[in-house]
This record gives C-alpha cells, structure tokens and sequence, in this order.
C-alpha cells in the first residue's frame, strides 16, 4: 500500500524557526511510529539504503511563522508495513497538537483523499501499475511538479545536482520502486529515460537550503517548479513505465533527503 497524508497545521502562537522544519518532523514521525511498533521504527532509524517514506518541511523553508496562516505537514509511505501502521495506529491516534523543533501546532485536519487535496493519495502498487500501463492512450508528455527544492546526489561529483534531467528523476524513481514493490520494472527504464526523454518546457527557481545547526557547510541548492518532458520514441511499453514513475513521484519523493523535507513530487493534472 502506499499512502499521502497531508496534516493542516496552525502555530498555537507566533514563533520563530530554523529555516528547515524537515529535520524537526523527521523526529516526529520516527517517535509516532515507535509508539506503534518499536521494531519497526529501529529498522527505519538504523537501515542502510532507501527510506520508505518521505516527510515535507511543514514551514516550507521560511523562518517566522503565524497563528493566523495554516501549514502543511504531509507524509508518505510506500511499504505495505509502514503504510499499514500510519494508516491503522499512527494517524487514527494523533494528538490535537504537536512540537516540532520548539514550536507547538495545532492538527486542524487530516487529508488522504485526493478531491481534498491534491497531494493526498492512497493506493497499491497493483493499482497504478493497472492506471498507467493498461491505459488506452499514453500521451507523449509527462510533467512533474517539483514542490520543495529537489537535487541529485551522483557518484563521482562533490556537489548534488540541481537540475531534472530525465536520467536523475526517472532513474532515482526506478530504484525506489523496485526496493519496495512487489513488482519488478526493467531496469532499462533508466536507458529510455536518458535516451529518449527530452526537456519540452519547464519553469523552474533555484533554492539554497540549510540543515539547522550545519549552516553553509550542510547548505545545498534545489530547485523547485514545473518540467514536462517529452517521449521522442513512441514505444507503448515504456512510454506506460514512465507515466507509472511519474504517478510513484506523489508517493516516493525525487531526489536526495526526502524524508527531511526535500524532493516533494508530483505528476502534473489537467489543472496544472
């Protein structure tokens, strides 16, 4: 199963944070599903490799926050087991408030639905598998919308990439799938991607991000926005995979530190 929450939050008075809350809500969700099911968050705490989940940062990287403003705590998961235990004893048992780095939020509502909100979802592997590779007619353009800064982390460079280049997004999207899906996708998906998606337009700002007590030597650049691509080989098989990873994207998070606020994904709609 995987499943998006998005919690809407409002400071119980005005405060001042750190420029990342992402590191703060990280915590906080390890903490709530330790209350749940110990084992599990140690798994998730002390594994090596891809995180099952993603986090965004509540305060979207600004500093002075208002009673009088509501903000956004959303949460992800794409494993069966931690998706379940969100779903069924995280969620259900929240408290009407919560503190993150300092500062006390009311919870005021809770979305998993997407006619609520956009970045709200549930859904099984086997069900976007069906929505996007079964479809009757596969559009050649495929957009993401990029909601907090997104970069790449590639070996043999010292600095991320802050660039959506077709390999990095649908490549890193390939690995998480197959880490965690019950179906395995060819890992020629990253070759297709590379060779026969080109940028079509975009729109997009570059982000200089900080991680708390780090300052400028945890510091990165990201970028955030929209970008379409365009599928210049018109092969239904993988022209199917790639709108697949692009409807995982809402649940799986694009790039390096998704689970500390970055890399907040999502396919584009109609509306976009």
């Amino acid at each position: 199963m995987l499943l998006s929450c998005v919690l809407s939050l409002q400071p119980e008075q005005p405060a001042s944070c750190s420029a990342n809350l992402g590191r703060a809500a990280h915590a906080w969700f390890l903490d709530r599903v330790r209350a749940a099911d110990p084992a599990l968050a140690e798994e998730l705490h002390d594994g090596q490799g891809l995180r099952p989940f993603t986090l965004s940062d509540p305060a979207a990287f600004q500093t002075d926050l208002s009673p009088e403003r509501s903000y956004r705590l959303r949460v992800t998961t794409f494993s069966p087991r931690l998706s379940r235990v969100v779903k069924e004893q995280v969620m259900p048992v929240l408290p009407r408030t919560l503190t993150l780095a300092d500062v006390s939020f009311r919870v005021t509502a809770i979305a998993s639905d997407p006619a609520e909100d956009a970045w709200a979802g549930e859904a099984t592997f086997e069900e976007l598998v069906q929505q996007f590779t079964l479809a009757g007619e596969v559009p050649r353009l495929v957009g993401l919308r990029f909601a907090s800064p997104t970069a790449f982390r590639v070996t043999g460079k010292k600095s991320p990439i802050p660039l959506p280049l077709p390999a990095l997004v649908f490549g890193g999207l390939l690995d998480k799938w197959n880490s965690f899906a019950p179906i395995q996708l060819h890992p020629d998906v990253r070759r297709f991607a590379e060779e026969c998606l080109a940028v079509s337009s975009y729109r997009l700002e570059t982000r200089r991000v900080t991680f708390g007590e780090q300052g400028e030597k945890g510091a990165l650049s990201g970028f955030v926005g929209v970008c379409r691509y365009y599928i210049e080989v018109p092969d239904r098989y993988w022209m199917g995979l790639i709108h697949l990873l692009a409807g995982f994207a809402l649940y799986a998070g694009v790039g390096l530190r998704t689970t500390m606020g970055l890399g907040q994904a999502r396919s584009l709609t109609m509306r976009d």
